[in-house]
């Protein structure tokens, strides 16, 4: 039996090695892909504090001055006093805009690396089947871990024989390595298995516990010769109705039966795009529906906590630091496992070349 597991831990490793060393090192870049785009980019996200900010109907005013003939609709605000607004035009192009003055900082296309190193992560850049691909792998990753720990239980090799062979030290790395990483790369196999399947167990979970998923983009109730409340309005309505919450992200109606989207977000949320939201009447100002990350019914909070977890925005920066150091644990096996493999083989062929060279020898 172990021999087995182990041949089928070598080859399961061999087949796709390649592709789990991709998802672990984009994978650590993603634990801090909102950072890394701020360090990289201050001048579009950073701004120097000059009074009291515009309105977001300022905003969206200074908006379609600088793009005549183009619709904004959705505005991403400041969260700080010193972060810059965001909105996409036509190109598409993501545009950035000074929110105590209005002035245009730059544009920039929403491909950029950072975009493209997430999607390679979520797909290998092939679009829906590679989501599969990624999640099949995943799948043998979690394969990989367990006869790992498995393999690894009778000699419990936790330490590094430094002043040994190459291959002794790539042993015990790939031992060392692999079961202190152990528990962090199940869970984040766990959690990247359900975020690919997130839709349909989220339903299941609702239909389980007789609950129900809450619906976004609730349309208007039109009324003619009314006219419509501005954004700022929608969004002081949405924070009315779950106080104790900050406007992330404002959608502007698309037409005169839409309403307006106001993401928003408490203190405790877990990932920076909150998971709290309202649909806000664009005639009477009324909160048409919401969802509130406090009180979600059991199963969208599940899958809340389960995307918390993978992105390690579940505590902060430890969590964060903690998923990219295992993700990147996965290059050391994936290096070790393969220098491992390479000796025996050039072993096993050696040894194959005497023997023929015996056996010419007699004839």
């Amino acid at each position: 039996m172990r021999k087995v597991l182990f041949n089928l831990h070598l080859y399961a490793a061999l087949f796709v090695g390649v592709f789990v060393v991709i998802i672990g090192v984009t994978g650590s870049i993603m634990a801090f892909e909102e950072d890394l785009d701020r360090l990289f980019n201050p001048t579009l996200f950073n701004v120097q504090p000059l009074g009291v900010p515009l309105s977001a109907a300022g905003m969206l005013k200074a908006a379609a001055t600088a793009y005549p003939g183009q619709k904004v609709n959705m505005l991403r605000l400041p969260q700080g006093s010193t972060d810059s607004a965001s909105f996409v035009v036509r190109g598409p192009k993501q545009v950035f805009l000074n929110p105590y003055n209005g002035q245009i900082l730059g544009e920039r296309s929403p491909a950029t690396a950072l975009s493209t190193i997430h999607s390679m992560h979520l797909r290998l850049l092939m679009g829906p089947p590679g989501g599969d691909v990624v999640a099949s792998v995943t799948g043998v990753l979690l394969f990989l871990v367990l006869s790992g720990i498995y393999l690894w239980w009778p000699q419990k090799r936790g330490t590094v024989k430094w002043r040994a062979s190459a291959w002794r030290v790539n042993f015990d790395l790939h031992n060392a390595v692999g079961i202190y990483s152990a528990i962090f790369l199940l869970a984040l196999g766990i959690t990247g298995i359900v975020i690919h399947f997130d839709n349909d167990i989220e339903q299941f979970l609702h239909k389980t516990a007789g609950t129900a998923k809450v619906t976004k983009n609730v349309p208007s109730v039109v009324q003619p010769g009314v006219t419509p409340i501005t954004p700022d309005q929608a969004i002081q309505n949405a924070l009315a109705a779950l106080p104790g919450t900050k406007p992330l992200l404002i959608a502007i109606p698309a037409n005169p039966k839409g309403s307006y989207l106001v993401a928003i977000r408490y203190p405790e949320d877990l990932t920076p795009g909150g998971r709290s939201w309202a649909n806000v009447d664009q005639y009477s100002g009324k909160v048409v529906n919401l969802q509130s990350s406090r009180t979600v019914a059991a199963g969208t909070r599940t899958i809340i906590i389960n995307r918390a977890i993978h992105t390690g925005d579940i505590f902060g920066y430890p969590t964060k630091i903690l998923v990219a150091l295992s993700s990147l644990m996965l290059i050391s096996q994936a290096i070790t496992g393969y220098y491992m493999w390479w000796k025996k083989l050039r072993s096993r062929q050696g040894r194959q070349a005497d023997v023929n060279v015996v056996s010419e020898s007699v004839a």
